[in-house]
């Protein structure tokens, strides 16, 4: 079974190696960004390998005696292939070459914010004409489009100078390795759901590219990924210190807040959504509340209404949206876009509240749904943020057990010849409960969370 299990797993591997290959030979002669043509160039012939050597595995009559680390290898090597070595050069070739066509504009802009910060200037009323921004549109170089935390990538660079070990991406991509490792080593996911994980947030297109380029989504996409995890381990006010640094770099971070900290639950089962949005507040606050205190006007401009289009200078977001189309024929469309927008996001937050979601996996893919159809609504088509509704809607199907236990059930010892299984997921998930002790705190968790875990692995 277990040897079924890894070749059909293989299977899945090569096709998706195969798509990025394709994704990769279409960006490499289509794409406007020349950072992105790059590193598409040098990602094609790992992509392309990784799905032949997948194939082989797939194909095999005798499966290897440890399948799994096999295509976990394999995995490793596609990522260094297809992310590290396109990393590394491009951060090389910026630094001798200089910013054009080896780095994207939000880099340079994290970058040179973080620089007027240390200057005591701020950020969001200083103008970045200059560089490689001088010949792109006014709007690109009068705002910074992200939240006041996104500075401390920047900071390197403006403390000790440009350089190979001070670009900013190697910070996003350090933030998204060790959040992501750090989030599935306590996350009780099975071999095949980690590996599931790994590829989309930053071995495929969807993240390699990302973080080649710029790499500040797939950063706040890790971030979230741990809050997640810390959830579904009852860890209310940890989780939401997660979901608060990610909330404190990008805006793209908050539509799904309000639905995990509805989920949210603490060690006794009870609703912690409070204590959750309170642990967001206390990295959110801090770190936005001088900017708002500095110069308000400037910060709504920069973050809110020039990401939408509703400034009065227009965005170069590219992606064709629904939203755009639209646009035209309608009056005012961008503004009756946002508006829409802003009820269906308060709308769905109510209906939430009214039926909170009855695991962390509901609220994920509530959160998912709405956020892709954000995107496709959006009046400024930014195609590349649907990066969010595929990881939060692949996690949602990738977390184990469903929904919450009740705690009587927690609490309950099977009665003697009983079958375990019928209580708790197993014999093992029933000793655990038989022996917490109700004066421990979170004890009786335990168990459940075994037999959760059991459930999400069969």
């Amino acid at each position: 079974m277990r040897e079924q299990e890894a070749g059909r797993g293989a299977h899945w591997d090569a096709a998706l190696y195969a798509a990025a290959a394709g994704a990769a030979a279409l960006s490499a002669r289509l794409d406007a960004i020349p950072v992105q043509r790059q590193w598409a160039r040098l990602a094609l012939v790992p992509y392309a390998a990784g799905a032949l050597v997948a194939l082989a595995l797939a194909l095999r009559r005798r499966p290897a005696r440890r399948p799994p680390a096999a295509r976990a290898g394999l995995a490793a090597a596609v990522l260094l292939g297809a992310l590290v070595v396109p990393l590394v050069l491009e951060v090389g070739w910026r630094a001798e070459l200089g910013d054009r066509g080896h780095v994207q504009s939000e880099v340079f802009l994290t970058e040179q914010g973080a620089r007027e910060l240390v200057g005591g200037r701020n950020p969001y009323g200083a103008s970045y004409g200059y560089g490689m921004l001088r010949t792109y549109p006014p709007g690109v170089w009068q705002h910074i489009p992200y939240l006041p935390g996104i500075f401390a990538f920047g900071l390197p660079s403006a403390l000790a100078g440009a350089g190979s070990l001070t670009d900013a991406r190697l910070g996003f991509t350090l933030v998204s390795l060790v959040a992501a490792v750090v989030a599935l080593r306590i996350g009780a996911l099975s071999g095949e759901a980690r590996l599931r994980v790994l590829l989309v947030l930053l071995i495929l297109p969807t993240g390699a590219r990302y973080l080649v380029g710029g790499g500040d989504d797939v950063a706040v996409l890790a971030l979230l990924l741990l809050a997640v995890v810390l959830e579904r381990r009852r860890l209310p006010v940890v989780a939401g210190l997660a979901a608060g640094l990610a909330a404190a770099i990008k805006q793209t971070a908050w539509p799904a807040l309000p639905f995990l900290a509805l989920a949210a639950r603490d060690r006794d089962g009870r609703p912690a959504g409070w204590r959750y949005l309170a642990a967001v507040g206390v990295v959110v606050v801090p770190v936005v509340a001088p900017f708002a205190v500095w110069d308000a006007g400037a910060l709504v401009h920069s973050v809110v209404l020039f990401p939408l289009g509703l400034g009065s200078e227009p965005t170069i977001a590219r992606g064709f949206t629904l939203g755009q189309l639209l646009d035209g024929p309608v009056p005012g469309g961008k503004t009756v876009i946002a508006v829409v927008l802003a009820v269906a996001l308060l709308g769905a937050t109510l209906l939430a509240v009214r039926r909170p979601p009855a695991s962390v996996a509901a609220a994920l893919r509530s959160a998912g749904a709405l956020l892709a159809v954000a995107v496709v609504l959006a009046p400024a088509g930014r195609l590349g943020y649907l990066i969010y509704p595929v990881n939060l809607l692949l996690w949602s199907g990738l977390l184990p057990g469903g929904a919450y236990p009740d705690e009587r059930q927690a609490h309950a010892v099977p009665a003697v010849g009983a079958d375990p299984s019928r209580n708790g997921g197993g014999h093992r998930a029933g000793a655990d409960r038989a022996v917490s002790h109700p004066t421990w705190p979170g004890g009786h968790r335990r168990g459940t969370a075994a037999g959760d875990d059991r459930r999400g692995r069969a």
